[in-house]
C-alpha cells in the first residue's frame, strides 16, 4: 500500500500539493496564533518597511515574472531559429502564459483582493489596528480594495510550480515539493510583516496549484513535448 501511495506521488505530485494545501486551508484558527509572534504592541510589525523580508517581497514578483519573460524570449528565438537547442514548444509558452495570468491575476489580483474585504494582520484590533479579524471563506466589509484575501506574493510564488510540468516524471515531485516550499516561504515573509494571515497564503497556494494542474492537463497532456 505504502508503494502504491509514492507511485501515485510520482504520478500525480500537483494532486497532491493541491491536497496537502486543501488541508492547510481548513485550519483558520492558526491565523491569529502564528501571526502573533512578529506583532510587538505599540511597534506594530516591524519587518514591514526595511530588512530582508522587504527586500524578497520587492523581488519576488519580478523575478518570477522576469522568468516568464525569459521563456517567451526562448519561445521567440526557436520560432526565428528551429535548430535553436533551448527552444520552447508553443503548447508550454501557452501553458506558463495561460496560468500566470488566470491564477495569479485573474483570479488573485482582479477577483479575489479587490472584492473580498478582508483586512489585512496589522490593521485587525488584536494587532493595534481598527478593523474586526473575519474568517477566510466569509466575504467581509473591514477593507475596501488591495486586501488580505488571498496573497498575491504567495500567488506568484507558488505559480513556479508549473516549471515542475516540464520535468522528467521522475524529478517532477522534487520540482513540486521545492514550488511548495518556495510559496510556503514567501508567504511566511507577508505574515511576519503583517500583510496577510496564514489562510491567506494556502489558499492563494491551492487556487495556483488547481489552476496548474487543470491547463497541464488541457494543453500539455494533449500536446507532443517537441
Amino acid at each position: 500500500m505504502f508503494a502504491r501511495l509514492i507511485d501515485d506521488l510520482r504520478e500525480h505530485p500537483t494532486r497532491w500539493a493541491a491536497g496537502f494545501l486543501f488541508v492547510l486551508m481548513l485550519f483558520p484558527g492558526l491565523d491569529l496564533p502564528l501571526s502573533r509572534p512578529f506583532y510587538i504592541p505599540g511597534r506594530g510589525f516591524t519587518w514591514d518597511t526595511e530588512g530582508l523580508l522587504e527586500f524578497v517581497r520587492s523581488v519576488v514578483p519580478d523575478v518570477v515574472i522576469g522568468s516568464f519573460g525569459f521563456c517567451f524570449g526562448l519561445w521567440l528565438t526557436g520560432l526565428m531559429k528551429p535548430d535553436w537547442p533551448w527552444r520552447l514548444t508553443t503548447p508550454r509558452i501557452t501553458y506558463l502564459w495561460l496560468t500566470l495570468l488566470i491564477g495569479p491575476g485573474l483570479i488573485v489580483e482582479a477577483l479575489l483582493k479587490p472584492n473580498w474585504g478582508r483586512a489585512r494582520p496589522k490593521d485587525i484590533s488584536e494587532f493595534g489596528g481598527d478593523a474586526v479579524y473575519t474568517l477566510p471563506w466569509v466575504p467581509a466589509q473591514q477593507c475596501d480594495s488591495n486586501c488580505s484575501f488571498v496573497s498575491g506574493h504567495a500567488a506568484i510564488a507558488f505559480w513556479a510550480i508549473a516549471y515542475a510540468a516540464f520535468l522528467p516524471a521522475k524529478q517532477r515531485p522534487w520540482g513540486v515539493l521545492v514550488g511548495v516550499v518556495f510559496g510556503l516561504a514567501v508567504g511566511f515573509v507577508r505574515i511576519a510583516q503583517g500583510g496577510h494571515f496564514f489562510s491567506d497564503i494556502v489558499a492563494a497556494g491551492f487556487i495556483v496549484v488547481v489552476v496548474n494542474a487543470v491547463f497541464a492537463r488541457l494543453i500539455l497532456n494533449r500536446a507532443p513535448a517537441r
